[in-house]
């Protein structure tokens, strides 16, 4: 094929070719991005990541909520 083809069908199919491959490319980027959300949302890591803080938190929580049930037994 030349260049530039005089035949409409094979203008058409060059289109074809380059749009498919232009398909291709997109649905690999697509691929590569949905690795990368469920890497960035995996809960194992996410809970290895962040341990610390998420248990100061819930302590905090619990420490709060016993203390105010407690209140609830106690006379002034």
């Amino acid at each position: 094929m030349s260049a530039n083809p005089a035949n409409p069908i094979d203008r058409l199919e060059i289109r074809a070719a380059q749009q498919r491959n232009q398909v291709h490319e997109s649905f690999g980027e697509l691929k590569d991005k949905v690795v990368a959300v469920r890497a960035k949302l995996d809960p194992n890591a996410n809970a290895r990541e962040h341990l610390l803080p998420a248990s100061l938190v819930l302590s905090c929580i619990g420490f709060l909520a016993g203390y105010g049930f407690a209140g609830l037994f106690v006379r002034d």
